[in-house]
């Protein structure tokens, strides 16, 4: 069986059979693995506590022949973000990222800017400068990476672009921006003003170093918070757990 080792941060992780543990990873060079611990709840030197939730370690495991599940070896943690692990809200949020890794990512794709992406956010959610546009701008950053990017810089429907002084309206089924020229009054479309367009559309292009730099007004989060959540689970034909948490804290 061949053995390989790369960096990976632990979806979901729970109990097979008496001392073993089934475990969801998404790893920078081979995607979104399953995999089975074998020993892993007594074997504290193989593993300890890397193979907690939202734990990014660097794993070794092997390929079995003829199974989907591949076989973990050991891990090391690199970074177990224990200021999430202290915040209620904070675990909402992480939970949210790693169903939306989940449910978005099919198995054995590899993805490495969609890694460095989850890396990024949940360090900034590990911060204590951690704000809610951050949520926003991961999901903004995941869509155009699955091949699902919005469309905020002209109409959905004559291609005019889009007057950022403006309020105008976001299609979930075209997925962008209907102008106020083309907007026919639908309640299915949420409006957007002209400065959460804006702000949207600086999101999906700005660095992924510099977007501490990046502030959305109140009326831009609370406008995006009313579309990118809903946009997403259009796409996936699904609700989303963790949303309806996060709804019960008052937040999503």
């Amino acid at each position: 069986m061949p053995q390989h080792k790369t960096p990976a941060v632990v979806l979901y992780s729970m109990d097979l059979a008496e001392w073993d543990k089934l475990v969801t990873f998404f790893s920078r060079d081979f995607g979104k693995l399953k995999g089975v611990a074998k020993g892993a709840k007594r074997s504290r030197k193989r593993f300890g506590s890397g193979l907690e939730p939202l734990t990014c370690i660097t794993l070794s495991f092997f390929e079995k022949e003829r199974s989907s599940l591949v076989r973990l070896n050991h891990c090391e943690i690199v970074e177990s973000y224990p200021h999430i692990h202290d915040d209620v809200l904070k675990v909402g949020y992480a939970n949210y990222l790693s169903e939306l890794i989940n449910e978005m990512v099919a198995e054995r794709e590899a993805n490495k800017e969609l890694f460095k992406l989850f890396i990024t956010f949940l360090h900034l959610l590990n911060e204590p400068y951690f704000r809610e546009e951050f949520i926003r701008i991961f999901e903004l950053r995941l869509l155009s990476l699955s091949g699902y990017q919005p469309e905020f810089m002209e109409c959905m429907n004559c291609r005019k672009e889009v007057n950022g002084e403006k309020e105008h309206q976001f299609s979930l089924s075209r997925g962008g921006i209907i102008c106020s020229d083309c907007f026919k009054g639908s309640r299915n479309y949420p409006a957007l003003s002209g400065g959460t367009i804006k702000i949207l559309q600086r999101a999906q292009t700005i660095e992924l170093k510099k977007v501490t730099r990046l502030f959305f007004s109140p009326q831009a989060r609370e406008e995006s918070r009313k579309i990118l959540p809903r946009f997403i689970e259009y796409h996936l034909e699904k609700p989303l757990k963790s949303l309806r948490f996060l709804e019960h804290l008052g937040v999503n």
